[in-house]
């Protein structure tokens, strides 16, 4: 019968072994794109997460992040209608990190609308069907279903230049 190795043998092994098991692990959200992670969190991905969870009426709802928001800010909220939550968005990132222009993308395109200079991001942009709006303490993304129902004013937003 054979004896297993000595203890500090198997801690020394380990040790060496460890950086490589390591960068084998998929760290999924330092791979996800911004703006992938930005439609997760429209879509619903992270509400479990969510601090609160709430209807607002008219068939709206919000659900919001304050202590670990999904995205790189300082709070999140997004405001959907609830039977076409895909389509119909808001979402607003309080203090972000990162610029309208990073979501947007190097390809989005300047917009003027009645609340002030936009970005709708180009086409091959995953959110290319949204109208990107700097606010005072952060950023608002707003589909063009949510406009339509919510905000018509915008629209102007979503017309070819």
């Amino acid at each position: 019968m054979t004896r297993p190795p000595p203890l500090p043998l198997l801690v020394a092994a380990l040790l060496t072994l460890a950086p490589a098991l390591a960068s084998c692990r998929r760290d999924t959200r330092a791979d996800t794109d911004l703006s992938s992670r930005v439609l997760f969190t429209a879509s619903g991905s992270f509400d479990a997460q969510a601090d609160r969870r709430e209807r607002v009426g008219g068939g709206r709802r919000e659900v919001s992040w304050t202590t670990r928001p999904p995205l790189d800010a300082a709070a999140v909220s997004v405001q959907f209608n609830g039977e076409a939550r895909g389509q119909s968005w808001a979402l607003e990132i309080t203090r972000p990190r990162f610029t309208a222009r990073t979501l947007a993308g190097a390809q989005a395109r300047p917009v003027t609308t009645p609340l002030g200079e936009g970005l709708r991001p180009a086409p091959p942009s995953k959110l290319a069907d949204t109208l990107i709006l700097p606010t005072a303490d952060g950023l608002r993304v707003l589909t063009r279903g949510y406009v339509t129902q919510r905000q018509p004013e915008l629209l102007g937003a979503f017309r070819a230049p």
